[in-house]
């Protein structure tokens, strides 16, 4: 069995190869209609077993995609197969401005629209991973101004006028800046992704967990932020 199906419209060929020739780059099976539906073939039975033979489908949005009547018993078959999206059958990615409604508003999508490549890869091979833990141990998020010192404590030493700060330290402090930046752009663009989402979620019980979402971003972006000020000021 493969691994995914790409449903699309025609008008959006050239955003399905793409994302196509990505996974299959990355070493992931592919099902595409332009790549693999062969003269002679039957075309609906090809259709039928792409979406029968593939553990997933990846839906390219757009408003062609959207209007179109051809294109909506292809999602409508995964999201019937995983309904409450446990198994995450279905994951739209969305290539073009446009508003899904009814069922489908309710599956979170991935957003490419307006990205560069780089980024647009990133966030569409991430979305297939099934957590996104970082690689590195997240920083400690007390703040150092809730530690109270003793009295009388030293809490800065002597040290000669015109001493140096050793380069393994620097390279250290240019480790940690790194970090925190990768971080807080991790944090942008994960509130930003779930802003749009709320703009085109219906459902409450989506809205109130998406806004619950933005509210802890915003206050780990503020935490990020002022370590990373402390730290290059």
């Amino acid at each position: 069995m493969k691994d995914f199906f790409i449903s699309y419209n025609r008008n959006d060929k050239h955003w399905a190869e793409w994302i196509a020739w990505v996974l299959e780059d990355e070493g992931y099976s592919v099902v595409l209609q332009a790549w693999d539906f062969r003269p002679g073939g039957n075309f609906i039975l090809d259709m039928q077993r792409a979406a029968e033979e593939t553990q997933k489908t990846i839906a390219i949005l757009s408003n062609t995609y959207l209007a179109s009547a051809f294109t909506q018993p292809e999602w409508a078959a995964a999201f019937a197969d995983d309904p409450q999206s446990t198994k995450r059958k279905l994951i739209p990615v969305k290539v073009k401005e446009c508003k899904p409604s009814g069922l489908l508003s309710q599956i979170v999508y991935v957003d490419l629209v307006g990205v560069s490549e780089a980024d647009a890869k990133g966030r569409l091979l991430t979305s297939l991973k099934e957590r996104v833990k970082p690689e590195t141990q997240p920083d400690f998020p007390g703040s150092a101004e809730t530690v109270k010192a003793p009295k009388n404590f030293q809490t800065t030493f002597p040290r000669k006028r015109d001493q140096k700060k050793p380069s393994a330290m620097k390279r250290i402090q240019k480790r940690k800046s790194q970090h925190l930046k990768d971080r807080l752009t991790n944090l942008e663009e994960n509130w930003d992704a779930a802003s749009k989402q709320l703009n085109f979620t219906t459902n409450a019980a989506n809205q109130k967990d998406l806004q619950r979402q933005i509210a802890l971003n915003e206050e780990d972006i503020v935490v990020v932020a002022q370590q990373l000020d402390d730290l290059e000021s």
